[in-house]
């Protein structure tokens, strides 16, 4: 709007070094901001057709995952300062040199700016990243957070195999049910609500565009802006 100046947003960057402090304001943020918009970079589709959704995701490991929770009012939370801050988490657990991965994607992550080689250096294991989620109050929780991605099979999947850390269910309706679970039947994907919406089409940036929403913080591609 005009004559309204939007803070400045801040991506804080999670490392295994400071995993446990984010965490805590997580939970923090978490008692006013009960949306929570997510997405997730992994090293891309590696089997075809590409509708062999679970075995590329059985197959491939997380390289980062972004979270911004927001309030009723759209805002992320601030702390106190002049800032507005959302997640960004770098995990380990994609080793670049050794595991299955589509180059194309590699090579576009690379160019966004992702150090692969940093990831595996000070990267999070997904393992602590699950048992601190699980506990964070944003899963299976009664004040029922609303999660929201965009054309994010992908994502969703991904972050169920993450969070349980094992193999997916077998069946289409262990994986829902296992979704239910954890996010508590608040799922919203926005490539899915464009269908309903005229004039609305195409991916994440054309969608944004056709809205005059702006990019806050970050490049596409990342986790870090996408969110």
């Amino acid at each position: 709007m005009d004559g309204v100046s939007l803070p400045s947003t801040m991506v804080r960057q999670m490392w295994k070094h400071n995993l446990l402090k984010e965490f805590d304001l997580i939970r923090i943020a978490g008692m006013t901001h009960r949306m929570v918009a997510f997405d997730i970079e992994f090293p891309g589709v590696v089997f075809s057709p590409v509708n062999i959704d679970k075995d590329n995701v059985g197959a491939t490991k997380i390289i980062q995952l972004r979270l911004a929770l927001c309030d009723d009012k759209g805002s992320l939370p601030n702390f106190g300062t002049k800032y507005q801050y959302a997640w960004e988490f770098n995990f380990r657990d994609f080793d670049v040199y050794n595991d299955i991965q589509n180059m194309e994607s590699i090579e576009l992550l690379k160019s966004q700016g992702i150090n692969f080689d940093k990831n595996l250096k000070e990267g999070i294991d997904s393992a602590d990243f699950a048992a601190l989620m699980l506990k964070s109050g944003l899963l299976g929780n009664h004040f029922a957070f609303a999660w929201v991605t965009c054309h994010g099979a992908y994502d969703v999947a991904h972050l169920m195999k993450l969070l349980i850390q094992q193999p997916l269910p077998y069946n289409l309706m262990g994986f829902m049910n296992l979704v239910q679970c954890l996010l508590v039947k608040r799922l919203f994907d926005l490539k899915h609500m464009t269908k309903f919406c005229d004039g609305l089409y195409g991916g994440l940036q054309m969608g944004a565009n056709r809205l005059w929403v702006e990019r806050v913080a970050g490049k596409s591609h990342q986790a870090s802006s996408d969110t």
